[in-house]
């Protein structure tokens, strides 16, 4: 009977224990409508209103625009600069009209040119805006309400719209003459083109990084004509709710609510992303027509040496997954109609790089999978030894980079170690990595919101289950080395938050197909279950992630860089708008480095520039270190070496968080990927050797810092 009782009372408990769970769940889940009915209705952003479409011809954007505005450089007053709710503050409301128009010329004063004299950074900066449904938005003209009848007011004064868009306003804006040098952003969740936006300012100081950049290239080689550099900010309503009036109305508080309502907004932000994708790869193909950059070419073999136009894309976040949304068949059908051995021809502009895409990871897959149909990778395909020399020459030595993605990644190395891998490190290693990581508690700087949260939306929470065990405990789950020991009181104070982890592993019908549920750069591919970190086998599943990037040491690198901590943790830390145009955002040339690293890996190691590091270019290496394959990992490189289809796994030192892409030396690193020819088809000295594996560069430079392998 004893037993009897037990057994009840058991019962009892759970049942209680069950009952109370399902209320706590209901509560959530009101709690979550509660959230979203009161963002939608009292802080919702705008949603058919655009706001950078007042037309070049109004007043307010011709006033001093020839010359360009220098406020946003000024701190004048109390002003911060590079914000432009705190500009209209101190300079007054005529600047909230000024900061509508669709084009816009910024000045940034103080460059110190190579010989000696201050100059100023000059770019012009545009803005293409798109309703939810892919349609355009007109340009807005001012007008008399009193006279005309079809004024309207929208924020920054009375308006009627105009015949034209804005994308006519921006292709009218780079004229006919050049060289022009673009840069395209398209912007992600929880953002928009709203005056004060923190993305637009953030792109503000790409816009004048660059421009630095080329003032830079322009002292060096005074002989070629310098490009004009115009930013162009493609907007959409990735804010559903008003956060830019949160954070200026009530502060840090505001900020607080701003997280608090957009938490569950990715659920329809995300369909929206995919929505207009066609109107705004449209908008973007006309651009890339205006620059002559999308023209039939003469042969198959054409390799394109003589365009003085470029053009760089880049996608964060759901901006990511809006651009491979796009693109995705136009990359397949690349791909399935390429002929072996001649140079594929860039997909959009001069190349694409999209940074912490929260997108599918099969909408890269398919990529993948259209050029692995067409090559020999594996000795278990069982091949001709000339099949295998075929697919290392499917692309050329040359080929640049058609398309980067790149992800602040979780585990390193990929997946994490295993319980075999232990006996090979020391632990002076293990020290060693601990070091090099960015101080703090949770490990590296990790992209949650793809890592975490987007697999969370899918319907998988196995991601999360992990990370809320790794917080409790504060020992990775990914990590079998990783011994850090727990104290019994944590255990018990934690058991709560472990036990959710082994509850949310094993939820029933999750989505469970990691293909649909992780993004393009949280999914690897698996590690042979054989051999050990330093030996290389191919995996079983030959799709996901094919490059690593990290940082360089600031000890190492060609430039200085404004860092943080020190000896082996120090780090680089982002600029300031007005820091811009220090020494510590210089961004040397990397003439031809990718072409160099081949080449430099091929004649060390052999092996078609398997395994290439960016390192091998020397002296003329690019700003971060890129990697091919995946360093001390035990796995082979999924993708042959001249592959031009890049889906980078990022350390926190070159690419931290969802949006830790502010580092000069990522700034530079990517646009050196346009700006400098990487594949160095438009020099000289090295385009002749690309075509022979057995020739060399007529100007190496040294290497003595190229990896072993």
């Amino acid at each position: 009977m004893g037993i009897l009782r037990i057994a009840v009372r058991i019962i009892k408990i759970s049942w209680r224990a069950i009952t109370r769970a399902m209320k706590f769940g209901l509560y959530a889940l009101l709690l979550a409508a509660v959230i979203m009915v009161s963002g939608n209705l009292f802080f919702h952003a705008p949603r058919t209103v655009p706001h950078r479409a007042l037309s070049p011809n109004a007043a307010a954007c011709k006033d001093g625009s020839d010359k360009g505005w220098r406020v946003l450089a000024e701190s004048k007053g109390g002003q911060v600069p590079n914000d432009e709710l705190s500009a209209i503050g101190v300079r007054g409301e005529e600047w909230r009209a000024k900061f509508a128009c669709v084009v816009q010329r910024h000045v940034m004063p103080g460059y110190r040119a190579s010989d000696g004299s201050i100059r100023d950074l000059t770019y012009d900066f545009g803005f293409i805006e798109f309703r939810e449904d892919g349609k355009p938005y007109a340009l807005r003209e001012p007008c008399d309400p009193t006279k005309e009848r079809y004024c309207q007011e929208e924020g920054y004064g009375p308006v009627r719209l105009s015949s034209k868009t804005q994308l006519d306003a921006v292709l009218a804006s780079l004229g006919s003459a050049g060289p022009h040098y673009v840069m395209v952003f398209v912007h992600g969740w929880r953002n928009d083109a709203s005056i004060g936006n923190a993305n637009v300012a953030e792109f503000r100081e790409y816009a004048a990084h660059v421009a630095r950049f080329i003032e830079d290239r322009a002292a060096l080689n005074p002989s070629h004509q310098k490009p004009h550099l115009t930013a162009i900010f493609v907007g959409w309503r990735g804010a559903r709710t008003d956060e830019t009036w949160l954070r200026k109305k009530f502060g840090a508080i505001g900020e607080w609510f701003g997280d608090f309502f957009a938490i569950l907004t990715l659920f329809d932000r995300k369909p929206v992303s995919e929505t207009i994708a066609p109107a705004v790869l449209a908008g973007l193909r006309a651009i890339e027509s205006k620059l002559g950059l999308s023209r039939q070419i003469p042969t198959l073999d054409f390799i394109p040496r003589d365009n003085t136009n470029k053009m760089i894309v880049f996608g964060h976040s759901l901006g990511g997954n809006l651009l491979i949304t796009a693109l995705r068949d136009d990359l397949v059908k690349k791909v399935d109609l390429h002929k072996p051995g001649t140079y594929m021809q860039p997909v959009l502009g001069d190349l694409v790089v999209l940074i912490n895409p929260a997108a599918e990871a099969s909408k890269w897959i398919d990529i993948q999978r259209a050029v692995w149909e067409h090559l020999a990778m594996s000795d278990a395909e069982r091949r001709t030894a000339d099949e295998y020399r075929a697919s290392h020459e499917y692309f050329r030595q040359d080929q640049a980079p058609l398309v980067v993605s790149v992800t602040a990644a979780r585990d390193w190395p990929p997946g994490g170690r295993r319980e075999t891998d232990c006996f090979s490190l020391s632990s002076k290693t293990i020290e060693e990595e601990a070091n090099s990581r960015t101080v703090l508690s949770e490990g590296f700087q990790y992209d949650w919101a793809t890592y975490d949260l987007f697999p969370l939306f899918k319907g998988d929470l196995r991601p999360l289950a992990d990370t809320v065990e790794r917080l409790s405990l504060g020992v990775d789950p990914h990590d079998a080395c990783d011994k850090t020991p727990v104290s019994l009181i944590r255990r018990i104070g934690t058991y709560p938050a472990v036990w959710l982890s082994w509850l949310l592993r094993v939820l029933p019908f999750m989505q469970t197909d990691p293909e649909q549920t992780r993004t393009i750069g949280h999914i690897d591919p698996p590690r042979a279950p054989r051999g050990t970190l330093e030996q290389d086998y191919f995996t079983g599943h030959p799709f996901g992630t094919t490059h690593e990037l990290r940082g360089i040491d600031p000890a190492n690198q060609r430039v200085v860089r404004r860092t943080t901590g020190k000896g082996s943790i120090s780090t680089e830390v982002p600029l300031k708008y007005e820091e811009v145009t220090s020494r510590e955002a210089a961004c040397p040339t990397a003439t031809a480095w990718l072409l160099r690293a081949r080449q430099e890996t091929e004649r060390r190691y052999g092996g078609h520039g398997t395994f290439w590091d960016s390192a091998c270019a020397g002296s003329h290496a690019p700003a971060l270190e890129f990697k091919h394959g995946f360093r001390g990992a035990g796995t082979a490189p999924i993708t042959r070496a001249n592959d031009p289809f890049w889906n980078v796994r990022a350390f926190d030192t070159a690419l931290a968080r969802h949006d830790g892409y502010m580092l000069s030396s990522f700034i530079c690193a990517m646009n050196q990927l346009v700006l400098d020819d990487p594949g160095g088809i438009s020099h000289d000295e090295v385009a002749g050797a690309a075509g022979d594996a057995s020739s060399s560069l007529t100007t190496p430079g040294p290497t003595s810092d190229c990896p072993e392998m």
